[in-house]
């Protein structure tokens, strides 16, 4: 009987420890729910930069720009070679036709017949080594200018006008942006919290003393750290962004698990 309620008593007193463990208010570390490095894919001078730090701009704003002259000679370049070869082949196709003709009449011989369809096949395949040739000009054109992918907020710019922009060798970003709309908490959590948090469940938490709902983004499989009471998993929560209340990376908020 007395080894029965020592046990009872233990059972007790784990359940407790459980349930303590599960309802406990979790400091989460407030974070940019997206950020990007942005760099340049093709190599030049840098002509323009047009956004500095803290600066607010639209998805397709333009942040950078590299000298446009050189890109835009290659691409006027490559476009007269494109009308070339082009005018070449409907040439080619021409004589093709007239050599056709003149085959079938047996006034041409099967020699002189072939040279004519290599003739075609050469400018055929010269036409089509421009038109790839022009795409790719023009998408280094375009690659000349660094746009914005998304909303956001300029967090950090590395360039300036005149700087050489090697496209493989780039040591670091020249724009950091962040969506200041959307912002993420990252706690850390036991194995039986997280079994409790499915993605989508709404939160209470507690930022600066006033309070804010908060909700489940995902719980990791994976264990990101140990505690007494076992591996710890990491929880991320969607942060509302409250103009009145405007969240700071860094910060702490206490999300209370209920």
């Amino acid at each position: 009987m007395n080894r029965l309620l020592g046990a009872l008593a233990a059972g007790c007193l784990a359940c407790s420890a459980t349930s303590v463990a599960s309802a406990a208010d979790v400091p989460a570390v407030v974070g940019w729910a997206q950020r990007v490095e942005l760099g340049m894919l093709v190599s030049g001078v840098v002509g323009e930069v047009r956004v500095r730090p803290g600066q607010t701009v639209n998805k397709g704003d333009q942040l950078i720009s590299l000298d446009q002259r050189g890109f835009k000679s290659q691409a006027g370049r490559r476009l007269a070679e494109y009308r070339h070869a082009k005018a070449m082949l409907e040439e080619a196709k021409r004589e093709d036709e007239r050599a056709a003709e003149l085959y079938d009449r047996t006034v041409l011989s099967d020699f002189e017949r072939n040279q004519a369809l290599i003739a075609l096949k050469s400018a055929q395949a010269a036409s089509e080594r421009a038109a790839a040739e022009l795409v790719a000009a023009r998408l280094d054109l375009e690659r000349s200018v660094l746009v914005a992918p998304f909303d956001g907020v300029v967090l950090a710019v590395n360039a300036a006008p005149g700087q050489s922009v090697v496209s493989e060798l780039q040591s670091q970003p020249l724009v950091t942006l962040a969506d200041d709309r959307s912002y993420h908490g990252r706690a850390q959590v036991d194995a039986v919290q997280a079994g409790a948090l499915p993605p989508g469940k709404l939160l209470d938490a507690t930022l600066r003393g006033q309070g804010l709902r908060a909700t489940v983004v995902y719980v990791g499989f994976e264990p990101v750290g140990e505690s007494d009471l076992g591996p710890r998993y990491e929880l991320v929560v969607d942060l509302p962004s409250d103009p009145q209340q405007p969240l700071r990376v860094g910060e702490t908020v206490i999300l209370h698990l209920d």
